[in-house]
């Protein structure tokens, strides 16, 4: 049983592109992502924060995060995936409902330290799902009421499912076959 919309947080793409998919080794997943085509969405917040990442990573002696993200970010914009989604992309009716959405996290989950960082695409990826009545993909996993919330808490919360990368492929019956 597949949803219809996937918003995805940048947590996703990290883990998916950098840490275990590297598409290198896993064309099998990238094609399959390609497949849900506009379905899955990386909102424009998520796209602040890979560039923030991009400008903050430098190349090293260990690694070549710089790199890697310079590559993901390259394959997103060439790939079916929608990267158009922004508050001015919406109709006005959809822009309150997101605005509207964006005000109830803040209310309900005031503690949350993803509405208080500037900048952060957390509350927007679900504000997002919330709205358009898709699911949110993320790595994040729940956290009990002590150790603060994450994505997860906020979309039981908010009533918007949550899945992560391996719920995903699970739901949308990704076989590994090219």
């Amino acid at each position: 049983m597949s949803l219809s919309l996937y918003v995805v947080d940048t947590s996703a793409l990290f883990a998916a592109w950098v840490e275990r998919y590297p598409p290198e080794l896993f064309g099998s997943v990238w094609r399959f992502v390609n497949r849900l085509g506009d379905r899955l969405i990386v909102c424009e917040e998520v796209w602040a924060e890979i560039d923030r990442h991009a400008a903050n990573d430098r190349v090293d002696d260990r690694s070549d995060m710089g790199g890697q993200v310079a590559s993901m970010r390259f394959w997103l914009q060439e790939s079916p995936v929608n990267t158009d989604l922004s508050l001015n992309s919406l109709a006005e009716d959809a822009s309150r409902e997101v605005q509207s959405a964006m005000r109830t996290i803040a209310n309900g989950w005031p503690r949350w330290n993803a509405v208080h960082r500037q900048g952060s695409a957390d509350p927007w990826v679900i504000a997002y799902a919330k709205t358009l009545g898709g699911a949110v993909v993320s790595e994040e996993v729940p956290r009990s009421s002590n150790r603060g919330q994450k994505i997860p808490d906020v979309c039981y919360g908010m009533g918007v499912p949550h899945l992560n990368l391996l719920e995903l492929f699970r739901v949308e019956g990704f076989t590994g076959q090219p």
